[in-house]
């Protein structure tokens, strides 16, 4: 069932502060096409590729893609790190199913979850734990995230919960398609996608930029201390065997998994 959004379009000003998001003009990272519409990655996947955002690091504005993960579930929809809303997305899906989850999988990635929620009030809002505090109201009480995945999805999706200290992620996999669902701790930007030398310097140094994706710099700072549990989070990840991987900032892969997810991990050993 959805219902009007609001005229702001539903963005979560506070959240958007609070993880130093913004809208930038492109073309920062010249964009994945086509934009706002599934894709199909596998039976019952799909990705939606989404604007370009801004993320403020060391005083500097860098661009990042955005990129929505939709699972069906039954007869009902997933969506992990909603991008922009927009009615036109909204009929997209509805056209693949009901919307009944709205996942905001990490310590960043939630201020689209709202418009989300006003669109699709039925839908349930399961969040990063420690997020919850910064959501403007929702419809529903929003859910947090935790290692044990709800009844409703549980037979396709395993999910593992990743405290690093400063950085908390739920990671997700999808048994059917044997697909990882990766939202920040693993990047993998193409650099020819970036224009600005300087902006595509800084982004190799972070360790965003491929094709040898890792965790990016930040989210190492965040997550000193606490290399144990990044160690963890890798050899669990692996237990599962994945044979793609689909990520949320730049180019996923589909071949080569266990090293990609062991070269991405390396700071941890």
């Amino acid at each position: 069932m959805r219902a009007r959004a609001p005229r702001n379009g539903g963005l979560i000003e506070r959240g958007g502060a609070a993880t130093g998001f913004r809208s930038v003009p492109p073309p920062g990272y010249r964009p994945y096409l086509p934009q706002s519409v599934p894709i199909p990655v596998a039976d019952n996947l799909w990705i939606v590729d989404g604007p370009e955002i801004g993320y403020r690091f060391a005083g500097l504005t860098l661009p990042c893609p955005t990129r929505m993960t939709v699972a069906r579930i039954g007869g009902a929809l997933w969506l992990h790190s909603p991008t922009h809303y927009a009615p036109e997305l909204g009929a997209r899906l509805e056209a693949l199913g009901e919307i009944a989850w709205i996942v905001a999988p990490n310590s960043f990635h939630y201020s689209h979850v709202a418009a989300w929620a006003a669109a699709y009030p039925t839908a349930a809002c399961h969040v990063s734990p420690d997020i919850v505090a910064k959501l403007l109201p929702l419809p529903g009480r929003p859910i947090p995230l935790g290692d044990a995945a709800p009844t409703g999805w549980r037979d396709d999706l395993e999910q593992l919960h990743v405290d690093l200290g400063g950085f908390v992620e739920t990671i997700f996999f999808h048994r059917p398609s044997a697909t990882l669902i990766v939202t920040d701790l693993v990047q993998n930007f193409e650099a020819e996608r970036i224009p600005n030398p300087f902006l595509r310097m800084i982004l190799r140094v972070g360790g965003s930029i491929g094709p040898h994706g890792q965790t990016s710099l930040d989210v190492r700072m965040a997550a000193r201390g606490h290399r144990d549990r990044a160690r963890a989070a890798l050899a669990d990840m692996l237990g599962w065997a994945p044979q793609r991987i689909i990520l949320s900032h730049g180019k996923g892969y589909d071949r080569d998994v266990a090293a990609t997810l062991r070269r991405a991990f390396r700071w941890a050993t």
